[in-house]
């Protein structure tokens, strides 16, 4: 399978201009994703859309925290999967 069908997009940091959302301890979005090479599961840590609606997540991926390739990548529904979990505290 190509790395570009499966491989997740970078996206750029966010300028100081954009309304970031910060997940909150009690707000967990994971995201399953395939990127250099190889799969990973992701916890987000916060997200942001552009104004054409394009969504960009800020992942920490594992299995290896220390040299995955974490940072901002555009969500595609075709090449990732996610699922949220709010916890008791968080606010909707």
């Amino acid at each position: 399978m190509s790395e570009k069908r499966f491989g997740a997009e970078p996206a750029p940091e966010p300028d100081g201009l954009t309304v970031v959302h910060r997940f909150s301890s009690h707000e967990v979005v994971r995201v399953n994703l395939y990127i250099a090479g190889g799969f990973y599961r992701s916890v987000a840590r916060a997200s942001y859309e552009t104004p054409d609606g394009r969504l960009a997540y800020d992942l920490f991926l594992w299995p290896q925290p220390d040299r995955s390739p974490s940072g901002w990548y555009w969500w595609d529904a075709s090449r990732m999967k996610r699922r949220t979990y709010r916890g008791p505290g968080s606010v909707s």
